[in-house]
């Protein structure tokens, strides 16, 4: 086993390490104490800050720990988080709040692995590996570039969607690959988010979960309240009559599958990330609109992103994609949650036409018998 900080200090940051959990476990804290004592309730506020951050920003801070007694609240805070996170039961949280846990353990991870010297680097790299039985070593004289064997790789790789970690894009030499440490480090980012998600949702007493009703009420109403913001966003298209509608409600299935799982923080595939981008752009929206859906992507890179927009979008090639064709959608594996109107219909485009007009009708006709009851109610 290599050298570890193993004092709550340091765990604190790292929650889901298996020497976290033993830590909380030698404490002596009862589940009992945790959920109902006075003594622990600023570890139970941290809890549901953890979430209403995830909620928000898709990430979780991490504060400068500067006494024991607030390490033991920071590491207390975790396992009431998973709580509140499995009384709450819902299936997009658990996503929003691992990828939010595991997205913040990177960046700490991150800096933590250039700090300190090459032993310290070495030190927390190593624990990391043996951590999620990722086999790893230093090359050679190096320590910024490691290689795993291309198993171990593959093991947390399937769902990074970018085209540089596909197993045909790396040097591959006696079964291993060589991946400079922040890649290793992003590999790590998968682990974490892997084991926190797989635990969740945990089965969780009724009468827990009334009893820490207070703190999940707050949460679900963070939640309400940035699906409703997220809801709010609009999408531009002209009309027949030249006015620019907002309407999300009329988008096909097969986009707004696609965008609600980028909004979560779910990796999608590259084909369905140019099918809502060629129709986002078809219908209006800005290349710097649609770079901001992306923003919530776990492998979201700006310069990376911009391009790829740009290009579709023809600013680099002169040519305007359009989005993708019912059929080729299929073909794809990216048709989903078919309804009525999409028999009708041969393109995804079609579907957002055919869907606005007959919704503008139906509010007309609406006004209509408003308007007509009006008139008979006055005389």
């Amino acid at each position: 086993m290599t050298e570890w900080h193993a004092e709550p200090a340091h765990l604190c940051l790292y929650p889901f390490l298996s020497a976290a959990s033993k830590c909380v476990e030698e404490s002596g804290v009862t589940l009992e104490n945790l959920i109902s004592s006075v003594v622990f309730e600023r570890a139970r506020l941290r809890g549901k800050s953890r979430i209403t951050e995830a909620i928000k920003e898709g990430t979780i801070r991490k504060p400068v720990i500067i006494s024991d007694a607030q390490a033991e609240m920071e590491l207390l805070s975790y396992p009431f988080a998973r709580i509140l996170v499995s009384c709450i039961g819902d299936e997009r949280l658990v996503r929003r709040y691992a990828l939010s846990e595991a997205n913040a353990a990177h960046e700490k991870l991150l800096d933590d692995s250039s700090r300190g010297g090459s032993s310290a680097s070495a030190n927390i790299i190593y624990k990391m590996s043996e951590e999620f039985g990722i086999r790893m070593e230093f090359l050679a004289g190096e320590r910024e570039q490691v290689q795993v064997p291309f198993v171990d790789y593959l093991r947390f790789t399937t769902n990074l969607r970018d085209k540089r970690w596909k197993l045909v894009n790396r040097g591959l030499g006696k079964g291993k690959l060589k991946l400079r440490k922040a890649e290793f480090v992003r590999i790590v980012q998968e682990a974490i988010y892997e084991r926190i998600k797989k635990d969740l949702p945990l089965d969780v007493p009724e009468d827990i979960c009334k009893a820490i009703s207070r703190y999940t009420e707050d949460i679900k109403h963070e939640l309400e309240e940035m699906r409703k913001k997220l809801g709010a966003a609009g999408y531009g298209f002209e009309s027949d009559s030249g006015v620019v509608v907002k309407d999300p409600s009329c988008f096909p299935p097969c986009i707004s599958y696609v965008l609600s799982n980028l909004k979560e923080g779910v990796n999608v595939p590259h084909g369905a990330r140019f099918a809502v981008t060629a129709f986002l752009l078809n219908i209006g929206l800005s290349e710097e609109e649609i770079i901001g859906i992306y923003r919530h992507s776990p492998d979201f890179d700006e310069e990376r992103t911009r391009y790829q927009v740009e290009h579709i979008a023809g600013d680099k090639s002169g040519i305007q994609y359009t989005a993708p064709s019912c059929d080729t959608m299929r073909t794809y594996g990216n048709c989903v949650e078919t309804d009525e109107i999409c028999e009708k219909v041969s393109h995804p485009l079609n579907y957002y036409k055919f869907k606005l007009k007959l919704k503008q009708k139906q509010e007309k006709e609406v006004l209509t018998q408003i308007n007509a009851d009006d008139k008979n109610q006055h005389g």
